[in-house]
């Protein structure tokens, strides 16, 4: 038997994570890397339990392994990098104006929006559907929740681009990520400012003027909020739509299913972000000591919670865990989270991806990924692709 390595800085780049997955949960639920000095838990019931158990997986060391600790040196946080009850204020705060009635009205200008950019090359029967549509259009959609004036869109989608890059191998946050993250912190600067002078519209502005039980958003966490939007809902709703796209290309009777009947499609999103979420992990730190699985984890020290392999994990989804099913109802999985981390954003995502599936099976059916042609995302907790060269039919 080959030895068991789990190193996240050099598996973005594997087509099929989910063999070493399955090792991890039934050889090693409670797996050590020595050389980079983290634990990992990957079976569902563990990665559930440590989104619910706060107090002892914090989440106050950085949410990426090559964050942690990092978090504590900014002038600024996120919340995804706060802990109850600091989070719980927090969150109640930004909850109160971005709520599911704002996203549920969303949704004809989403379909706008994508249905925007399916029309500059859906003629032509063939394009690179990251480039074309799932790269851009979620941006869009941020900056239209968010009120970010039209022109300035590009440039952000160009910071936030590069936030995620890490290079294949080496655990360090590279320039590029640096300098992705100094450029959109330097426009949200100056468009708070902006604001402050009463110019602006949309969930910043009214999250400047909020004031719930006497507390209100001050610049470094309107500064860490805005940073965080964007980010995760740029990155991983491109990652997210991307991913169905080729997953569905191999699965040709599912592809076509959708694109007969539209009512599939909830479904099939929730398939997707189970069975390959653009999210793969997110780090925890430990606060106490704890034996998990005849292992004793220190505090102090860093746990990858695994969620693409708990997501496969046969406890919790049955025998036909490791296949895609868009048919598949399962009461829960792991992909926004669980418990007071659980995604801010995933109604937004899921109307996202719902609306772009049925625009994609309806404007482009039968499609064809290029698989030879496409390229991975270099992340260590984000997988997607960069390039998706596809071809297809195009609809009446």
């Amino acid at each position: 038997m080959t030895t068991l390595v789990y190193n996240p800085y050099s598996f973005s780049t594997h087509d099929d994570p989910y063999e070493t997955y399955r090792r991890l949960r039934e050889e090693a639920p409670a797996y050590w890397n020595d050389e980079l000095e983290f634990w990992v838990l990957s079976r569902f019931d563990d990665v559930l339990e440590g989104f619910r158990d706060f107090a002892t997986l914090t989440s106050t060391k950085g949410i990426a392994l090559e964050q942690r600790g990092l978090s504590a040196e900014r002038s600024f946080r996120q919340m995804i990098e706060m802990d109850p009850p600091e989070h719980t204020a927090y969150r109640k705060l930004v909850s109160r104006v971005f709520t599911g009635r704002r996203v549920a009205a969303m949704e004809d200008e989403i379909r706008t929006i994508i249905d925007g950019y399916i029309d500059r090359f859906v003629s032509e029967g063939s394009c690179d559907l990251v480039a074309d549509l799932t790269g851009p259009f979620p941006m869009d959609v941020i900056c239209a929740v968010l009120g970010i004036p039209a022109e300035d869109r590009a440039a952000l989608r160009s910071h936030s681009d590069k936030l995620l890059i890490r290079e294949d191998g080496i655990m360090e946050i590279p320039q590029a990520a640096l300098d992705g993250m100094f450029g959109m912190l330097e426009y949200f600067i100056e468009d708070l400012g902006r604001r402050k002078s009463g110019s602006g519209e949309g969930l910043i502005s009214d999250l400047l003027e909020l004031e719930v039980d006497g507390r209100s958003l001050n610049e470094e966490e309107l500064l860490g909020f805005c940073l965080l939007f964007v980010i995760a809902g740029h990155e991983t709703t491109t990652k997210m739509v991307a991913n169905s796209v080729e997953l569905l290309s191999r699965h040709p009777e599912q592809r076509d299913a959708l694109s007969d009947d539209p009512t599939l499609v909830p479904g099939a999103v929730e398939e997707v972000l189970r069975f390959h979420n653009s999210t793969q992990y997110m780090h925890r730190a430990l606060t106490r000591d704890v034996e998990r699985h005849g292992q004793q984890m220190g505090e102090g020290q860093s746990v990858l919670l695994l969620i693409g392999a708990a997501n496969h994990d046969h406890r919790e989804f049955g025998e036909t865990a490791e296949q895609f099913n868009i048919l598949r109802r399962p009461e829960r999985h792991l992909a926004f989270g669980y418990g007071a981390h659980f995604c801010l954003g995933a109604a937004l995502a899921r109307m996202e991806g719902k609306v772009a599936l049925e625009q994609i099976h309806s404007r482009m059916p039968h499609y064809e990924v290029d698989h030879e042609a496409k390229v991975r995302f270099h992340s260590s907790n984000v997988t997607g692709w960069t390039s998706l060269p596809i071809s297809f039919a195009t609809a009446r």
